[in-house]
């Protein structure tokens, strides 16, 4: 692979990063999933180029995945069909064990896609944290960096959404109403 190559991968790798970023600040499941949709596709083209089969062959079939969890209400048994076909795949592409990550980090993915937006995002920082690894391994930088990022951002959005947090803000809201109230 070529310098300019290699760099090539690496921003179409970042640009499937930001697509995916930007999925987890929507406002409900469906828009989740529509983001990670066109993240997917850029994902695609990124393992491919790397030469990561294990990658390809997980966002191809998150694509799919995603887009049926996005289009129908049969949340359930699309879980359970990828199961099946992780299953299957991983046997397939098996060469050492981290091409087992991306597999399992994507039947949790499935899963917690099955569940509400907290449970989204609590479930994101997992799967980072596999492919990740998986992204070190196979030398995609740009995808390890942001996987990092990615896990910090959710970090955040799941602070701002405890109510822990909305009570203090509302509460603060809530004193300089009032206050605002006296004065006229």
């Amino acid at each position: 692979m070529i310098i300019i190559n290699f760099w090539l991968i690496q921003l179409i790798g970042l640009l499937a990063w930001l697509f995916l970023g930007i999925s987890y600040y929507r406002k409900n499941t469906d828009r989740i999933l529509a983001f990670q949709v066109i993240a997917n596709v850029l994902f695609c083209l990124h393992y491919l180029l790397l030469g990561a089969y294990s990658g390809l062959v997980i966002c191809s079939f998150e694509l799919v995945r995603d887009y049926a969890y996005y289009k129908t209400d049969k949340d359930n048994y699309i879980f359970i069909g990828s199961v099946l076909v992780y299953i299957i795949c991983s046997i397939i592409t098996f060469t050492t064990i981290l091409d087992v990550f991306p597999y399992f980090a994507s039947t949790l993915d499935g899963f917690f896609l099955t569940k509400k937006k907290t449970v989204v995002v609590i479930g994101a920082i997992i799967t980072y944290v596999l492919w990740c690894i998986y992204d070190l391994y196979v030398k995609s930088y740009s995808g390890a960096i942001t996987d990092v990022i990615i896990i910090v951002s959710n970090l955040f959005i799941l602070l701002f959404q405890i109510d822990i947090f909305k009570g203090k803000r509302i509460s603060r809201i809530s004193s300089r109403k009032i206050k605002l109230e006296k004065r006229f």
